[in-house]
């Protein structure tokens, strides 16, 4: 507890407490989301940071209401509303109002801004407990098939109990995610707070957000307690769960197929209608192009920044999961050697060491820089970030001082913006896709790869020689990983070690989930046939859940596709055709005074580059649910918008 949840509780603690009774669901959602606070406490902290959030929009509520309320007087609300005489003969208004009519409105502007923006935030902290809870739901369910399979299959291999099993999936966070935290808490509540295995479930059953997991452990609690047979308890959960991944997918891809209509009729065919409305209202009472700007600059780019959100929020994609975890193993083979105590030297010669493992790290990645970046695509950023920024940077300097303002300044930088977004972002697009497109392969193989091993690992061979035997048939892009992994058990003669670093080259999240539950099985069990078969069917799923949301959603990304080269059409024929008649260059007679044809080709310019940019991440987040998929869609359609105003316009 810190200092400021100190002072928030000792200013409203009290009075929470007296009203304890209606948070009860917010105490709930604090237990779910794993927030360690009492309800009253972060009740109070709410409470304090919206006031000091509210007192600083009413401070700035005073210094805007201060700037635009200067000089307000009756007279000039009347002639600016058009308010009827009828309406100003009715009211009087008293002549100490209208001397301190600015004054008065200023503090009502400060007030406003004091309750808005403190309602805000006190709404937006009070949600956030039953926002995470949603998030840890997502993310448990998400991973139930996996982590009920990994219990099956240990349960099924036999040598280990219940508990065994569960303290052993809690050691694979970085693959089963939020369930295995979930089995990590129960494994707490055993060890170190002394509770047995019934009420430990009890306690699991109570907090978890997830009605799946909380099924699986009230289903655990009745089979544990009556002695029945966990391992056809947990074969029948298994089961049930793969059909629900087949149901909730195909739930999942219905409202992607919703929020891809949204998007269209919402964010790009509606900002299109209203432009051109824009348009005429301002050709026919020959006003200013401002309400054009706020829809280019404002609605359009924070429009599809906050359904990216929201889509990412509601679609619930799966929980990002670490790369791999890297540890240090203590070596015990010689436990029962007496050895010297380490000495100061010992020590400077280990740091020395520890210094040239980390120079090598580093010579490594500056003389292999391609391997490193393909090994790891976001690196790509060292490089193309500091290139980029010091592109535009000198084109900035090169053309100091921009006279014209906006619509000069903008037409001078439009071109090298353009080529920096190019420069920083074409080389992580290349390796991106190299890492996508390999992972793609790796896991094409994998069911195929596990049903050949269950298959000769059935006849009674070995693992060991069964994977060697895989090796020699055709496995694509796997099979050099395999080989890799033969030769590996061949000078090590240690099996799951071998499995682990296999896990750790190919990096995929379902080769981690096979390897490490087949290498893990392998210790504890000879019949590892089954085990390897379960894992087979596991994955075979989970490939054709992806080929299957893949294929729904081609049809979708293909409509905002064709949608925004519709919007792109109709805002080239408004740029190349409409706005040159009403400037009169053409056509005297249609020659409107004050009309700035530069400045209306500019902001529709920018209008086809900020929809085709946003365009491409909503289209690579439905169809792959990652945004980085959806840079070269979003390049793709900038480059057809600059080509189309730069060479026709």
């Amino acid at each position: 507890m810190n200092a400021i949840n100190t002072l928030a509780f000792r200013i409203f603690g009290e009075k929470i407490l007296e009203k304890e009774e209606k948070f009860s669901l917010l105490r709930v959602k604090l237990r779910q989301a794993q927030i360690p606070l009492p309800v009253e406490q972060f009740v109070s902290t709410a409470i304090l940071f919206s006031l000091l959030a509210g007192v600083f929009g009413g401070l700035s509520g005073l210094l805007i209401g201060a700037l635009i309320f200067r000089g307000l007087t009756p007279e000039i609300i009347v002639s600016t509303f058009g308010i009827s005489d009828r309406v100003t003969r009715a009211f009087d208004i008293p002549a100490f109002i209208g001397e301190h009519l600015p004054f008065i409105f200023t503090i009502i502007g400060a007030l406003f801004f004091f309750s808005m923006i403190g309602a805000l935030t006190y709404g937006l902290i009070m949600a956030y407990p039953s926002m995470k809870s949603d998030s840890r739901k997502r993310a448990i369910n998400a991973t139930m098939p996996h982590a009920t399979a990994y219990l099956y299959v240990m349960q099924r291999g036999g040598g280990m109990t219940i508990f065994e099993i569960m303290k052993s999936i809690s050691k694979y966070p970085h693959i089963y995610g939020t369930t295995s935290r979930e089995f990590g808490y129960i494994i707490r509540d055993i060890e170190y707070f002394g509770k047995d295995l019934q009420d430990a479930l009890w306690d699991a059953a109570d907090r978890t957000p997830s009605e799946q997991f909380k099924d699986l452990i009230d289903g655990l609690i009745s089979v544990v307690s009556s002695g029945g047979d966990v391992t056809l308890y947990l074969k029948n959960k298994t089961d049930v769960y793969k059909a629900n991944a087949n149901k909730e997918q195909k739930h999942f891809l219905e409202t992607l197929g919703l929020l891809a209509e949204v998007y269209i009729t919402v964010f790009v065919v509606a900002p299109l209608f209203l432009m051109v409305i824009l348009v005429v209202m301002n050709m026919i009472d020959n006003g200013g192009p401002t309400q054009l700007y706020l829809l280019v600059y404002g609605v359009i780019p924070f429009g599809t920044m906050i359904f990216l959100v929201f889509l990412d929020m509601l679609t619930g994609d799966v929980e990002k999961l670490p790369k791999e975890i890297i540890s240090k193993i203590k070596q015990d083979s010689f436990s029962d050697v007496r050895v010297k105590p380490v000495t100061e030297k010992d020590e400077e010669l280990l740091q020395k060491m520890e210094f040239y493992e980390n120079v090598s790290r580093v010579k490594s990645v500056l003389l292999h820089p391609i391997r490193t970046m393909r090994n790891n695509p976001p690196s790509v950023f060292i490089i193309s970030a500091p290139i980029a920024l010091g592109y535009f940077v000198s084109s900035f300097v090169k053309h100091m001082p921009y006279y014209g303002g906006f619509v000069e300044t903008a037409s001078t930088l439009d071109d090298y913006v353009y080529v920096t977004i190019l420069i920083l972002f074409i080389p992580y697009i290349i390796f991106h896709e190299l890492e996508i497109r390999r992972v793609k392969q790796i896991e094409d193989q994998i069911p195929e790869f596990l049903k050949r091993l269950a298959s000769i690992n059935g006849t009674g061979i070995l693992l060991a020689d069964a994977i060697g035997i895989t090796a020699q048939s055709n496995m694509g892009r796997l099979k050099s990983e395999i080989k890799s992994t033969v030769a590996d058990i061949r000078w090590n003669s240690n099996l799951v070690e071998a499995l682990k670093r296999f896990e750790a080259r190919v990096r995929t999240n379902m080769t981690r989930r096979s390897l490490s539950l087949i290498a893990k099985a392998s210790e504890s069990t000879g019949n590892i046939h089954q085990v390897i078969s379960t894992v087979a069917d596991d994955a075979d799923i989970e490939k054709s859940l992806k080929k299957e949301r893949a294929a729904e959603m081609f049809i979708y990304v293909f409509i905002i596709f064709v949608t925004f080269c519709v919007f792109l059409i109709i805002v080239y024929v408004l740029a190349a055709f409409f706005l040159p008649a009403l400037d009169g260059s053409s056509n005297p007679a249609m020659s409107m005074g004050g009309f700035n044809l530069k400045e209306y080709t500019l902001l529709f310019f920018h209008a086809a580059l900020l929809q085709g940019f946003g365009s491409g991440l909503v289209a690579g987040k439905m169809g792959s649910g990652n945004l980085s998929s959806g840079l070269k869609q979003s390049l793709a359609m900038m480059t057809v918008s600059y080509l189309l105003f730069i060479v026709f316009i």
